[in-house]
C-alpha cells in the first residue's frame, strides 16, 4: 500500500499545534470553582473580571484570583482543561497573578 504524502509544513504546524496547547495546560493554574471553597466575591479585577477568595479543596491557605467559569464566558482564550475535566486559567493572558493571601 502506497503511503500518502503530507508535506513537511503541516506536519511541523500539526506539531507546534500541540505544544503550544500542551504549554498552556502546563502555564494553567486550577481555577475551577469545583475544587474551590469558601468562595467569597471581594471586588472586581481592571479587566472587569471578579475576584474572590477562596480555598482549594485540599487546602486551608486562602487565595486571592478568579473563577475559571467567569473567565471562560469574557476571555475563552485564557481558560484551559485540565486533567480530570477541570478547568484552568493562564492568568499571565489576563494580566493578573493569583495571589496568597495567607
Amino acid at each position: 500500500m502506497k503511503k500518502a504524502y503530507v508535506k513537511p509544513e503541516a506536519i511541523k504546524s500539526a506539531l507546534l499545534s500541540q505544544v503550544v496547547a500542551a504549554a498552556s495546560v502546563v502555564q494553567s493554574k486550577t481555577s475551577d470553582i469545583r475544587l474551590k471553597r469558601d468562595v467569597e466575591c471581594v471586588g472586581a479585577a481592571p479587566n472587569g473580571l471578579p475576584l474572590y477568595t477562596f480555598r482549594y479543596l485540599w487546602s486551608d491557605a486562602v487565595y486571592q484570583g478568579v473563577m475559571a467559569q467567569d473567565v471562560l464566558k469574557v476571555f475563552p482564550e485564557a481558560v484551559s482543561t485540565m486533567p480530570g475535566g477541570y478547568l484552568g486559567v493562564r492568568y499571565d493572558m489576563l494580566g493578573l497573578e493569583m495571589t496568597r493571601v495567607h
